[in-house]
């Protein structure tokens, strides 16, 4: 199955819930899958993460945007452990070939 990128730069709403929910399919139907999360997708990771903690347990791979982390006055030791700060070049040359979801 073709994998799944999924780039997050929003904190909530119908359509990132949705994204996330189609990533969790993805996943459970045994396609790679990749989120980034960007700007104000960086909110998903409060409370260590607990939003993306279903995708995590799926396999599903998790970056976090380097920019915006510097934006935030986020540092690696703030990122829940299943987290990697990756930029958005080397995000895409990894998933090149994968369908790719902007929510």
């Amino acid at each position: 199955m073709t994998g799944l990128a999924l780039i997050v730069a929003e904190a909530g709403g119908a359509r990132v819930e949705l994204a996330l929910e189609t990533a969790a399919a993805a996943a459970a139907l045994g396609a790679p899958v990749r989120l980034f999360l960007a700007r104000e997708g960086l909110a998903l990771l409060a409370d260590d993460g607990a939003a993306l903690l279903t995708l995590g347990e799926l396999g599903a791979r998790i970056a976090v945007c380097q920019g915006s982390m510097a934006a935030a006055g986020l540092q690696m030791a703030d990122l829940p452990p299943a987290a990697e700060a990756l930029g958005l070049v080397a995000f895409l040359a990894e998933t090149a070939g994968f369908r790719l979801l902007l929510a």
